[in-house]
């Protein structure tokens, strides 16, 4: 069988979306990809966004095979859709965000959601995306496939080493939280470095271990005006972008990972984080409590002082601690990468 891979940007970097992609069809072995991508013509933020709205629907016409099944990776390509008048469509859409929590006006997302429409399957990542999606796009819930990320288990697993930190300059008999993501709004990280630095005043040794890129640049500069406003430049540390493998080896290197995000399709860092022997701290918001069940702390991510509170009570009560490693690395086995890749199959043959 041959798949019309509609993948936008050409890229070697894995995160979110472009990971769970890579990781079901690299168990899909007898289905062949007929990637239909657009080259990376610019760094300049803006410029790939261009060449996406204006040039790509007319490569992906061009690139189709009309006997093919076409599967959008994406749901903010979905205006293809709308554009090019496919036929034998399915739409991986992880989450609506811009319209479901952002209630955007963009035209462009008013394009995607009529491309959602027309789509004759809906893949989703999770129960409350798939609420969602039938709420706001009004799309029927027979036709949408819940088919939730995993985790590699070969990848992440207990390797407990402090090795890596060094190069971040923090030594071994520093205490050391996590936060994995983007910098938008919705993360709530301006809402984690407050409720850090309360949890700074308790336990003196500790960093905050920041890994991601800048995305969104005018929050980044506002991170660092609080930072330096809290006195905290010594303390939080970004990375910016990690491999994998590099990321697995911070996953076990740290004491604690947090994810206060207001609104997740799904969340796929406590998962890994989990099976990395991490304990866990979340939101109690949109899909982070279907993720996690019983084997994370969740938290209301408007109150800073009770997730400081929880952060310092996991740092320093070893029985709960263990507790909450044992949960999470039998948590983390519940989600498999073949399992996914079989569902995804199953619903390329019916289409």
């Amino acid at each position: 069988m041959e798949i019309d891979y509609i993948n936008g940007l050409k890229t070697d970097e894995k995160f979110g979306m472009s990971k769970y992609q890579s990781e079901i069809h690299s168990r899909l072995s007898d289905i062949k990809l007929n990637r239909i991508e657009y080259p990376n013509v610019s760094r300049i933020p803006g410029i790939n966004k261009v060449v996406e709205w204006f040039a790509y629907p007319f490569i992906v016409k061009k690139k189709v095979d009309k006997n093919n099944v076409k599967n959008i990776t994406r749901q903010d390509l979905a205006f293809l859709l709308e554009l090019t008048g496919l036929e034998k469509t399915i739409v991986t859409c992880h989450d609506i965000i811009p319209i479901a929590y952002y209630n955007t006006q963009n035209p462009l997302w008013k394009l995607n959601a009529k491309g959602l429409r027309k789509a004759e399957r809906i893949i989703t990542v999770s129960e409350f995306s798939k609420q969602d999606i039938s709420k706001y796009i009004k799309y029927p819930e027979e036709n949408i496939e819940i088919i939730p990320p995993a985790v590699d288990h070969n990848l992440y697993y207990p390797d407990r080493s402090k090795e890596c930190l060094l190069k971040y300059n923090i030594g071994d008999g520093e205490k050391v939280i996590l936060y994995v993501g983007a910098e938008e709004p919705r993360k709530n990280i301006q809402f984690l470095i407050n409720s850090f630095s309360k949890l700074k005043n308790k336990i003196s040794n500790i960093k905050l271990l920041k890994v991601g890129t800048p995305n969104y640049l005018f929050v980044r500069k506002r991170l660092l005006k609080q930072i330096e406003v809290l006195n905290l430049q010594n303390d939080v540390i970004f990375t910016g972008y990690v491999s994998e493998s590099e990321l697995a080896e911070i996953y076990n290197a740290v004491d604690l990972f947090v994810f206060p995000s207001l609104y997740e399709g799904f969340g796929m860092p406590p998962l890994e984080a989990m099976a990395c022997g991490t304990p866990v701290i979340t939101s109690n918001t949109s899909s982070l409590p279907e993720v996690v069940g019983d084997a994370a702390i969740v938290v209301d991510p408007y109150d800073v002082n009770k997730f400081a509170e929880e952060m310092y009570e996991l740092l320093m009560n070893d029985d709960l601690k263990e507790e909450m490693i044992r949960k999470g690395l039998k948590r983390s086995k519940m989600f498999s990468w073949d399992t996914s890749a079989k569902k995804t199959l199953k619903v390329y043959k019916e289409l």
